[in-house]
């Protein structure tokens, strides 16, 4: 969809490198160069290895930072892999790193004409039990899954769970970091929705729902990080979520979604009768936001319009 219109997709999601084979695909010796203008030019040498399938919930990552040792774990996972650049100066939480898990539900109409995204408006901030540094490449400190946090002594010691929901986010911003002004609501989310939208574009429906059946559906957790600057950037998206109620939070906001998500996908398709709930002001009075629609949307539409154009000269960009 951004290579098409000339977007730089790297100006939504972090510089990633698909590498199937080891080491002797073209991928890795193409990111073995950027690796080093990472290094030279910004002094940044922190990257991500992930499995290329079935790697939800923290499985199989590994935090790097030299050639070798990246080298040694693609190796390992010869048939595929994903080389990500780390987010070296994200913006914390109480000196910790935090990341955003988001909801999206995508439907088919009943006939199959048409796909259709909706965004969960309330959301959650999983952080990590222990401050933030590039001296160690501890776990603890730079991935935020729930499944690698609650292996810490410190886990639930600063919040439930390591959980924050987006207003105790904003309270956070308010006492910390009153001079930016930034609103959650205003700033951060509106990032999120755009660029969860385009995920889904970018996939359509034939990505989707190749074989075009109408009444199905399912939920994504869209998990994202957001920079210094109040940058947004998507970091995965995840089929089957983790809907573990760990803190009393998620007890009522993963239910709730869930109940709202099978209304839309189910009692519409069957033409149930209609459920006295509050009107939250969102598709049929849920919390779900429409984001995109296959029907409606132009091809050439794109939610994220922060995202640069590609570079003239191909060349990758590298931070300052």
């Amino acid at each position: 969809l951004y290579l098409r219109l000339g977007r730089d997709p790297f100006g939504a999601v972090p510089l990633t490198f698909m590498v199937h084979g080891g080491v002797s695909d073209p991928a890795f010796e193409r990111w073995r160069k950027t690796f080093e203008a990472f290094d030279a030019e910004a002094g940044q040498r922190v990257w991500l290895v992930k499995p290329g399938a079935s790697g939800n919930r923290g499985c199989g990552i590994r935090v790097c930072d030299g050639i070798e040792e990246v080298s040694q774990r693609v190796n390992a996972k010869r048939s595929h892999c994903v080389i990500q650049k780390y987010m070296e100066r994200p913006l914390l939480v109480h000196k910790r790193k935090f990341d955003m898990r988001a909801y999206c539900l995508v439907l088919a109409e009943p006939n199959g004409a048409a796909l259709r995204a909706f965004c969960f408006r309330d959301a959650y901030l999983r952080t990590t039990s222990t401050r933030f540094t590039l001296k160690t490449l501890d776990k603890m400190v730079h991935l935020n899954n729930d499944a690698v946090q609650k292996h810490s002594e410190s886990y639930g010691k600063f919040e439930p769970a390591n959980k924050m929901s987006l207003d105790e986010f904003q309270r956070y911003l308010d006492e910390q970091h009153a001079k930016d002004g930034v609103s959650v609501r205003g700033q951060i989310w509106p990032q999120v929705q755009g660029l969860m939208a385009d995920a889904i574009r970018a996939a359509g429906p034939g990505g989707l729902n190749p074989r075009g059946l109408g009444g199905c559906f399912e939920v994504f957790g869209f998990d994202f990080m957001v920079d210094a600057k109040y940058r947004v950037w998507l970091i995965e998206c995840n089929a089957n979520p983790c809907l573990e109620l760990v803190c009393a939070y998620l007890s009522h906001l993963i239910p709730t979604m869930l109940d709202q998500a099978l209304r839309l996908a189910l009692d519409r398709s069957t033409s149930a009768g209609s459920v006295t709930e509050p009107d939250h002001g969102g598709e049929a009075g849920t919390k779900w936001d429409p984001i995109y629609h296959s029907a409606e949307d132009s091809p050439d539409m794109i939610s994220s319009s922060w995202v640069e154009a590609l570079p003239e000269d191909g060349a990758e960009a590298v931070p300052g």
